[in-house]
């Protein structure tokens, strides 16, 4: 295990602000610097304002971390196929609610075993064709930090992908920090 992934998973029961600000810095130039084609087709980030509406919108509090990446940059543009991470593109706010709504109005339906979809859930990857990475907040107690797992529409499997969003913004800046 590197020394910084050590740190992190040391940090991460606690929010703090300032160690997510350095990992979406190292994000931010890693991305200018080895993606930059990519890196213009991401969106403006959001205010705490939609963020707040969101969070309304869906019934779920969401960790800093989440909120701190979106006040970054709210995804990437939906004409922009390229994937920010291996197959998946970066979902902006509205395309998170819309797929949010569609799941979420299937438990019961469509989804009976209530393990395949939780409302707890918040994709924030996705490969469009149905299979996401998403913040399970079901997780969130106290301390415990909300955990990256991977939903398959077709496959039950439902793994922990990260132990949390922060691990998750850790590996991805080093991926592209070391392209």
């Amino acid at each position: 295990m590197k020394d910084a992934e050590r740190r992190l998973l040391e940090m991460i029961f606690g929010e703090k602000p300032e160690f997510v600000l350095e990992l979406i810095t190292d994000l931010d130039r890693g991305l200018q610097s080895r993606r930059p084609e990519y890196y213009r087709q991401l969106q403006p980030g959001v205010t705490y304002e939609m963020l707040d509406d969101f969070e309304r919108q869906v019934s779920l509090k969401l960790p800093n971390s989440f909120r701190t990446l979106y006040q970054w940059k709210n995804g990437q543009h939906p004409d922009c196929d390229e994937p920010i991470e291996d197959n998946r593109v970066w979902m902006p706010l509205e395309d998170i609610i819309a797929t949010k709504d569609v799941l979420d109005g299937m438990i019961g339906y469509d989804f009976t075993d209530p393990n395949w979809w939780r409302r707890e859930w918040v994709p924030f990857l996705s490969n469009r064709n149905g299979d996401h990475l998403c913040l399970d907040l079901t997780t969130v107690d106290g301390e415990i930090p909300a955990q990256v797992i991977a939903f398959w529409h077709d496959w039950d499997d439902r793994s922990t992908k990260h132990p949390s969003l922060k691990v998750w913004l850790n590996r991805l800046a080093a991926s592209i920090n070391d392209e």
